[in-house]
């Protein structure tokens, strides 16, 4: 690395510690889904503990992912890491949710296997892949 490469590397970290952690969550969690990779896939490929792709996903939680780890992860997708520190237009940050409780799983499981993935996803919100995850989640309940 060059000095020049140096010193855009740190201008780049600077702007991503102050950029707020909803939108860089956000912003990686919509490129994550985007691509064709489950989560358990992203995992592996870059050596990241499947414990933390989970952590930087959840909206409710107060982690902010270290630099390193959005810019691995950011390589993997093909994507600069600058795409995650600009709000993305017309993304909303959806406010934290209470977790699911027993009777929500239920009838989320009731309506994968009853509905159309499409209702799903509309009903609830959610891409494809977040059904398949949730739907194996909350599976196991019942």
């Amino acid at each position: 690395m060059d000095l020049q490469q140096q010193k855009e590397f740190i201008r780049i970290y600077k702007q991503y510690q102050d950029t707020d952690k909803n939108t860089i969550k956000a912003n990686l969690k919509a490129y994550m889904d985007k691509s064709e990779l489950m989560i358990m896939e992203i995992a592996e490929q870059t050596k990241i503990p499947l414990s933390t792709i989970y952590q930087l996903r959840k909206h409710s939680s107060s982690y902010k992912p270290e630099f390193m780890t959005v810019l691995i992860i950011c390589d993997l997708l093909k994507i600069p890491i600058t795409a995650i520190i600009q709000p993305i237009p017309n993304l909303s940050i959806p406010e934290p949710k209470t977790k699911w409780d027993m009777a929500a799983k239920q009838e989320f499981v009731y309506d994968y296997n009853n509905l159309p993935i499409e209702e799903i996803c509309k009903k609830y919100n959610i891409t494809q892949r977040t059904a398949q995850e949730y739907f194996r989640s909350f599976q196991t309940y019942f």
